[in-house]
């Protein structure tokens, strides 16, 4: 791997966890919500015992998953090792900076590479060209039991690349439209009969909300929010897979319109805090992660989950994305590959951990499962069209730009046209210095 390359990576590494698809910036600038209550600060290590382990039979496996979510994922591994598989699993928790830090130095130093390791999705395009990734057809060919049919497409397409195999989804995991039953029943008792709340209909019944001090929806993680309205409307990341491209009239669109639901009172305001709002019956939408299952179920709200706020009806396109399994670059036989994919297939029937957690599992078995579908999350999985999930190659360099200007139009404190041009001119700056 070049140094520029290496460089490249550390850098998007470190830019805010840029890339990061399971947490939340609220405007209260409070701490982040994560799959697990985690904040990135733990960096514990599962399996501590076995993980000395001088045995040629364990494979090695890295995951960003510290809270709860790590012990669901530690709670599937032990239950794969009980099956007593010639290769068992030691798992190593760690925060996601770290190991998108450490994974591409081990790489290249060749030393101590895990055998398997987590990566969000929209980081797999920039690590494959960076040299990151054993790709994995072989190694898929000698289990014969992981085939597209037994998977989520929308998470299972971006794992072929230049054609080949280099990723195999565990989940999918995204932005819902989480709703107080009491305050739609007062307000708009007739909205969700399609399941769907549009803005048309919100400013039918917002004004007479913000009237009694109740807002409609909120700001709550403003990059994932704008990537959905803005895919709603047909925007692109980019129009050639390179060059950015959100200077453009849509972008326009969603954050004018925004700025005036603020203004109008029927968006959250900067420094609010809209969990809390969304708890105390302050707040009707609340448009967040499904990893905010557990915490809302702790608060004494009556809440239903739907798809996202959406322009039209008929194409309420959510922001997601998706945690993927991949296999870093090392010297790997056949016969560990193989294992490692015995390991993979144990997820297509024993995910149901990890959907308790609020992930909805990629693999088509859980859809099938009674619990999982009494879950609020279920729906997402019901139809993948519905689901966004980017696959620009700078996916990161466009999301450390947005985490800095959306809130900073939507809440004026600049100029929506300014920030644009700014913007999209900083991105491609920096696709081009990499």
């Amino acid at each position: 791997m070049k140094t520029k390359k290496l460089l490249s990576v550390l850098l998007a590494s470190t830019m805010a966890l840029s890339m990061a698809a399971c947490g939340s910036g609220s405007a209260s600038g409070g701490t982040d919500e994560t799959t697990g209550v985690s904040d990135g600060s733990q960096n514990t290590d599962a399996g501590s015992d076995t993980a000395k382990s001088d045995s040629d039979k364990t494979i090695e496996f890295w995951s960003v998953f510290t809270g709860g979510d790590g012990e669901a994922m530690q709670e599937i591994v032990d239950a794969y090792n009980a099956t007593n598989p010639e290769y068992t699993v030691v798992h190593r928790m760690m925060a996601q900076e770290d190991l998108y830090q450490n994974l591409p130095l081990a790489v290249q130093s060749g030393t101590d590479v895990p055998d398997l390791a987590i990566n969000h999705v929209d980081r797999l395009q920039l690590n494959k060209e960076n040299d990151i990734y054993l790709p994995m057809d072989e190694y898929i060919a000698a289990n014969g039991n992981i085939t597209a049919d037994k998977y989520n497409a929308a998470a299972w397409n971006p794992g072929e690349i230049d054609g080949h195999r280099y990723a195999v989804p565990l989940d999918v995991h995204g932005y819902l439209t989480y709703y107080n039953k009491d305050l739609v029943e007062k307000y708009c008792p007739n909205v969700l009969d399609d399941n769907v709340i549009t803005f048309d209909e919100i400013a039918e019944f917002a004004p007479a909300a913000a009237a009694d001090g109740v807002y409609t929806y909120a700001y709550t993680w403003g990059r994932n929010e704008f990537l959905e309205w803005y895919a709603q409307l047909g925007g692109k990341q980019s129009e050639d897979g390179t060059e950015p491209s959100i200077d453009n009239d849509i972008a326009k669109k969603v954050l004018t319109d925004w700025k005036n639901a603020v203004d109008n009172g029927w968006c959250t305001q900067d420094g609010d805090d809209p969990t809390n709002l969304f708890g105390q019956g302050q707040l009707m939408f609340l448009p967040e992660g499904t990893w905010m299952i557990g915490t809302l179920n702790s608060m004494e709200v009556n809440y239903g989950a739907t798809y996202a706020i959406s322009y039209d009806a008929a194409n309420p396109i959510s922001w997601a994305s998706s945690h993927q399994f991949v296999m870093p670059k090392k010297d790997q036989t056949l016969e560990k590959g193989k294992a490692i994919m015995d390991f993979l297939e144990f997820f297509q029937d024993n995910s149901l951990p990890w959907a308790q957690v609020g992930q909805c599992p990629a693999t088509v078995a859980i859809t099938e499962n009674p619990e999982f579908a009494d879950m609020p999350q279920a729906f997402f999985l019901n139809d993948p069209s519905l689901t966004f999930i980017s696959d620009y190659k700078y996916y990161g360099y466009l999301v450390g730009a947005l985490d800095a200007f959306v809130g900073e139009v939507v809440f004026g404190k600049m100029d929506v046209d300014e920030a644009l041009s700014t913007y999209n001119q900083q991105i491609s700056d920096n696709i081009k210095n990499q």
